[in-house]
């Protein structure tokens, strides 16, 4: 199938945004006063990965959520630093990271030589627009659409139909989306009708991820993607 137009995720799919945060998160710790133990940084995950889970059903809002995780994170830490505070060190020094995972830099490369790509993130506006102001990837990427400045997040396909307008691509079969979360990118993919790749990264595929394709290297997702 060919396709006139790639809609990647970005964290977890082009970025290694597991590394990234670890390095802003202790910056954060330090920063407050905060030990940075390993119980202090599995409590954060637990508590912003229930928050994402939340935005992704549409209960929150990415506004609140930046203050939201780290509210509760002091709660249940009994810390008492201002949680907008912490929030906004936070998204500062989530901007700073550009750490790619190994191979996403040529397979952009190669993608944008044959169509252009566009991104479609759930993440903060104010992260991903820094991040994209000087990074390996930003000749590679014809535009941006975050779910903080359009009003939803996926699954919810007006993500992809935005990106689609953008591109100047009509038909649903002509667009392909790439990412690896089962529940947001493939997710919206099905919403708005066009082909998923779920991105694994080495890993297998979980059962029933509802994706056309499954990519554990980026070369698999290039035979998708450009029939090569």
């Amino acid at each position: 199938m060919g396709y006139d137009v790639l809609l990647s995720d970005a964290d977890g799919t082009l970025f290694d945004f597991k590394a990234g945060e670890v390095n802003a998160i202790r910056a954060v710790f330090d920063l407050f006063g905060i030990a940075n133990t390993p119980e202090n940084t599995a409590l954060y995950h637990r508590v912003n990965d229930e928050q994402w889970k939340l935005l992704e059903q549409g209960r929150t809002t990415q506004q609140k959520l930046r203050v939201d995780r780290f509210r509760i994170f002091l709660e249940k830490l009994g810390h008492t630093a201002d949680p907008e505070q912490m929030g906004a060190a936070f998204v500062e020094q989530l901007g700073m990271q550009r750490i790619l995972l190994p191979g996403a830099e040529d397979f952009c490369r190669r993608v944008s030589e044959r169509m252009p790509i566009y991104l479609i993130t759930n993440g903060i506006s104010a992260v991903q627009r820094n991040r994209f102001t000087d990074c390996a990837l930003t000749p590679c990427i014809a535009g941006l659409v975050i779910s903080e400045e359009i009003g939803y997040a996926k699954p919810h396909p007006a993500m992809i139909h935005k990106a689609m307008e953008l591109a100047g691509v009509t038909d649903p079969r002509r667009a392909v989306v790439f990412g690896d979360s089962v529940t947001a990118d493939i997710g919206a993919a099905r919403n708005a009708g066009v082909d998923s790749i779920l991105y694994t990264n080495g890993g297998d595929a979980p059962a029933g991820h509802g994706a056309d394709y499954v990519a554990k290297r980026f070369e698999d997702a290039l035979q998708v993607i450009l029939g090569e």
